[in-house]
């Protein structure tokens, strides 16, 4: 994969020809912080002008819950009856560019996918969660026999880039104890619901709450789907950290 070339097409890398896209975008995805961050953040994109005018972002009105984009609250989140997220809030439309630059940086961890994934993170970051100060960043693991197969966790590599950038420490809160099925493997909403309960255990560091009393923490995935794995992570989550935790995630894809 060359440094000069674009991740979404392959083509050279043009930031004279790229320069209008980056300013259209940034001034889409900067209704909620400053201009100067976001061009910034979107112009260190490797994607050429085409492939930025392309990018499958979530628009608004979001679903207030999931950020599904829509307005009103969606069907899915209207039907859940104990929610243990305060938000989701993710980037980009889930698609088959998505889906496939996904598979390559899962299964291969190239240096450059992980720093664009990172900084799209960033810039969901900076564009639905700026305005809250996160205790810390924790991540959904892996099973101890998936993280062997694979060699590493996405996530964390994502995790440790967006601390850097933010300033926000990452902290190991939670254990995967159930080996499950991949959620592509499962069918249906509760399928999937049902396979994820007590999936999660908690890893044992201290809770450091703030100095109001309270601990919120951004918890990050690469894609949420139907939220289960997400809910059951904070649900652990909260079990420990007590009635003033509050867990936002964070994912790349919807």
């Amino acid at each position: 994969m060359k440094d000069d070339a674009c991740l979404g097409c392959g083509n050279r890398l043009n930031e004279r020809v790229k320069e209008l896209a980056v300013r259209s975008l940034a001034g889409q995805l900067s209704n909620r912080t400053r201009y100067p961050v976001m061009y910034r953040l979107v112009a260190g994109l490797a994607l050429c002008g085409i492939c930025l005018e392309q990018l499958p972002v979530i628009r608004e009105p979001n679903c207030p819950q999931c950020g599904r984009e829509g307005s009103g609250s969606c069907s899915d989140c209207h039907n859940i009856s104990a929610e243990t997220l305060q938000s989701n809030r993710s980037l980009l439309r889930y698609n088959e560019w998505g889906k496939n630059m996904l598979s390559t940086f899962k299964y291969r961890g190239e240096e450059r996918l992980a720093a664009f994934f990172a900084k799209l993170l960033t810039i969901a970051f900076y564009r639905y969660y700026e305005a809250i100060a996160f205790d810390c960043i924790a991540t959904v693991p892996l099973h101890a026999r998936r993280l062997q197969e694979r060699g590493f966790n996405q996530v964390d590599l994502l995790a440790k880039r967006l601390s850097a950038d933010l300033g926000i420490p990452v902290r190991s809160l939670l254990v995967r104890t159930k080996m499950t099925a991949k959620l592509s493997q499962q069918t249906g909403r509760s399928a999937r619901v049902e396979s994820m309960e007590g999936a999660f255990s908690w890893a044992g560091e201290r809770v450091q709450k703030n100095i109001s009393g309270s601990y919120r923490v951004l918890l990050l995935d690469d894609i949420y789907t139907t939220g289960s794995t997400l809910r059951s992570c904070a649900k652990t989550i909260l079990a420990h950290a007590g009635p003033h935790g509050s867990i936002y995630s964070l994912t790349i894809y919807r």
